[in-house]
């Protein structure tokens, strides 16, 4: 298994795009019996063999425990994390060319950079994690399967693409809720009973944090090959900040890389919320070469992103070219 800590930043900008990938392909067809991909996943050199769906996220006001909040939490008239009725698309498993590695890779959501200022998040016990984690983003997980494209039904995402790899190895990627979800995968699949540690690696953009120490130190312990990407103006990383129910700290992960304002190789605009979030200003912050070569693939979304982008001139004109192109 490759180390994921020592890939150069080109590299971490390449395995983002994956992630790209991902969100265009189920924002353009969200329905989990579809298996229309993102022909840019095969242009990059990888053969995707099964989707990935779950419930979707929903902002919801939760007053009471007949909603289905456990009873201590009853009367928090705020917003929180809840995995809906509505079953999506959230990603893909895919094989390098090789088929020695494969890619487990989990899509962001929209309106994540809001969520430090309209979500409370509750931490709760989940028997398949240690410690306590963050509600929302364990359940949405927990409603994850895997659907391989050759046919066959949906089994629970772990126990799907750890009969999917067969001897292969297992690089999980995920961006924003997609890293939390992305967490979750790489705890399980690292499991001695699973794939083992030696197998799995762990690559997760903009990620906030998941648990408390319990199951940072548990986390940290069994999953060896991670690291977490974030940027210091980006405001997804700094929640959950606090769980009100049990007056503990959420606590990030030990392996981070922080891009900064000095070692970013872009800039962006660091008073909007979403310029400091959005994917692609991360990929021009890392590696303004695989930047630069993406732009001809761009969708919509990729082009509206990358307007963001202040600095080099030669990225702000290769985005301005994009958008009128």
């Amino acid at each position: 298994m490759i180390n994921v800590r020592t890939l150069s930043k080109d590299d971490w900008a390449k395995y983002a795009l994956l992630v790209i990938y991902a969100w265009d392909m189920c924002d353009l067809n969200q329905d989990p019996a579809s298996n229309v991909l993102d022909p840019r996943i095969s242009a990059d050199g990888w053969t995707a063999v099964g989707i990935i769906s779950g419930r979707d996220n929903v902002l919801a006001t939760a007053p009471s425990a007949r909603q289905g909040i456990p009873p201590q939490n009853a009367g928090l008239r705020q917003s929180i994390v809840r995995p809906g009725a509505d079953s999506r698309r959230y990603g893909y498993l895919a094989v390098n060319a090789a088929g020695d590695t494969y890619a487990a890779v989990i899509r962001g959501t929209d309106g994540a950079e809001e969520w430090i200022d309209d979500v409370v998040f509750i931490a709760e016990r989940r028997a398949q994690f240690p410690g306590r984690v963050e509600s929302g983003f364990t359940d949405i997980y927990l409603s994850m399967e895997y659907r391989p494209l050759a046919g066959g039904p949906a089994v629970p995402l772990a126990n799907g693409i750890r009969a999917a790899v067969g001897g292969a190895d297992v690089l999980v990627l995920g961006h924003s809720l997609g890293s939390a979800l992305a967490e979750c995968l790489a705890y399980q699949l690292a499991d001695a009973n699973s794939l083992g540690a030696a197998r799995v690696g762990a690559i997760m953009y903009a990620s906030p944090k998941l648990g408390d120490h319990d199951f940072v130190d548990a986390f940290n312990s069994q999953v060896t090959n991670y690291t977490v990407i974030n940027f210091e103006n980006d405001v997804v990383p700094l929640v959950p900040p606090f769980d009100i129910t049990h007056l503990d700290l959420y606590r990030p992960l030990p392996y981070i890389y922080a891009i900064t304002d000095e070692t970013a190789l872009a800039t962006v605009n660091p008073l909007d919320k979403g310029c400091c979030h959005h994917l692609i200003d991360y990929i021009a912050m890392l590696s303004p070469a695989v930047f630069t070569q993406s732009v001809p693939a761009w969708t919509s979304d990729e082009k509206q992103c990358a307007k963001c982008l202040l600095t080099p001139t030669t990225l702000v004109e290769l985005t301005a070219q994009a958008l009128t192109s």
